[in-house]
């Protein structure tokens, strides 16, 4: 008896012990040279850029990475500039020990637009990555032009996981769990499973990247997250935000309460978009309604709904609702980019035309970041414009901006003087949108678990 004893004690000692050594276990990229990365934060950052045209930036959530956008880049890239970061401690970018969470990913947000020298940029995000896409827009409200938002939760009760993936979050028994879902590809499938609605829309590359983290990475983040936005913290503090923003939520998403949405838009002026039969992830489940939705949210051109060959979508709003009640049908006519001969969505979709002064194609000259970096990173960016394969059709909307721009009739607010250190934003521009602020709102509360205090501290120049 006394050996059995002995033996379960041993048992136990090593498994704790082998916790406590894959718990701490850190990922470094070792080559960078050959593939595009950005060291920011003190961790190399993987990234795609691709397209021409305005700047978009697509945040990806937890568990997975950038490739999760592949079929929206390619829908967006023929009339943006489309880029794509795997978040740290995700896809092929580092993974350290600690600086997850909304917070940090939104520094590391800010480091990687400015950078390039991106304002007033479109950013979408999906769960996690639309939290940090909040939080960017309410601390640099002129890096941020509009925001769209993918299942993102709003409180931290509004994320269910499955049995199976919860137990990897879990101290002791989840540094030893996720590490056998690593090794095992039937495991992390059966991880990844509830956030689809039918199981074939579950992609390889999903499974792949499910297991590409470490145990420190899927843990932190989501623990830090659901502190960071419990107490309505994040919700507080969007109300700030005066920008457009579109809110999609899934109608069978296991692992975010669709009810998040009516939570949004409780403080931020939102067009909402429910899409019927989809899950957690709508950019591979519903492809074409999805890129759509963006598309005609981003654009202001309803007629990318015309391309949808079935529209389960419902778009509620108080914006959408007015444009729709006795409003005809926009001529069938096909939006660049669409295929020649696509079926057309019902006709109550396809009513639905935002104000082109509302919504304009917002422009993004990179002439105007000029000196913003001693590296010349800005007439890199001008470079990459310039020579991409979409630069004819980019030019053709930009021109289109211009042209609006002339007339007086685009209502955005006018780009402020950039200064020549992006990280040392003048007083006069923090103090500019103060009038905007909601009297309930007060930006510089903070918790004993999370400090939310006003803009972030700057990170340093990469």
């Amino acid at each position: 008896m006394s050996f059995v004893l002995i033996m379960i004690l041993l048992l136990a000692g090593v498994f704790v012990v082998a916790s406590v050594v894959l718990g701490r276990m850190t990922y470094k990229v070792e080559n960078a040279r050959d593939m595009e990365y950005l060291e920011l934060e003190g961790n190399w950052i993987r990234y795609r850029v691709t397209g021409g045209g305005p700047p978009v930036v697509l945040v990806h959530g937890w568990l997975t990475s950038g490739r999760i956008w592949e079929q929206l880049a390619d829908r967006l890239a023929q009339r943006f500039t489309v880029y794509i970061p795997d978040l740290a401690g995700f896809g092929d970018s580092d993974k350290p020990i600690s600086g997850y969470g909304v917070r940090h990913g939104s520094r590391l947000l800010y480091a990687f637009c400015a950078h390039f020298g991106l304002t007033r940029t479109a950013v979408v995000g999906h769960d996690v990555g639309g939290a940090i896409a909040v939080k960017l827009a309410a601390d640099h409200p002129d890096v941020v032009g509009r925001l769209v938002l993918i299942a993102t939760p709003a409180k931290e009760d509004q994320i269910d996981l499955p049995t199976l993936l919860w137990l990897t979050t879990l101290p002791v028994v989840g540094p030893v769990f996720y590490s056998l879902g690593r090794l095992i590809k039937p495991l992390r499938r059966l991880w990844m499973l509830p956030f689809v609605l039918d199981p074939e829309d579950l992609t390889e590359e999903v499974v792949e990247d499910a297991g590409k983290s470490t145990p420190a990475a899927v843990a932190k983040t989501l623990d830090v997250m659901r502190r960071e936005i419990s107490r309505d913290r994040i919700v507080r503090q969007a109300g700030i935000v005066k920008i457009p923003v579109l809110v999609i939520a899934q109608e069978e998403d296991q692992i975010v309460d669709p009810q998040a949405a009516t939570d949004w838009t409780q403080r931020v002026s939102a067009e909402v978009a429910f899409l019927n039969e989809c899950g957690h992830l709508p950019m591979l489940e519903r492809a074409d309604e999805f890129n759509a939705q963006v598309l005609a949210f981003l654009t202001g051109d309803s007629r990318y709904f015309d391309t949808v060959t079935e529209s389960p979508e419902e778009v509620i709003g108080e914006d959408v609702t007015e444009a729709t009640e006795g409003s005809p049908s926009p001529a069938p006519t096909e939006p660049r980019g669409s295929e020649p001969g696509a079926a057309k969505a019902n006709d109550s979709l396809s009513s639905i035309t935002p104000n082109d002064d509302s919504y304009p194609l917002h422009s993004h000259d990179p002439g105007s970041a000029e000196g913003l970096h001693d590296d010349g990173t800005s007439d890199q960016h001008s470079a990459r414009v310039a020579d991409t394969t979409a630069g004819e059709d980019a030019a053709r909307g930009i021109q289109d901006h211009a042209d609006r721009a002339g007339n007086g009739s685009d209502v955005g607010r006018p780009l402020p003087e950039m200064p020549k250190d992006l990280f040392e934003w003048p007083e006069s521009l923090k103090e500019s949108r103060s009038w905007e602020r909601s009297p309930e709102v007060d930006p510089q509360e903070h918790d004993e678990d999370v400090d939310f205090e006003g803009p972030q501290k700057e990170p340093p120049r990469s």
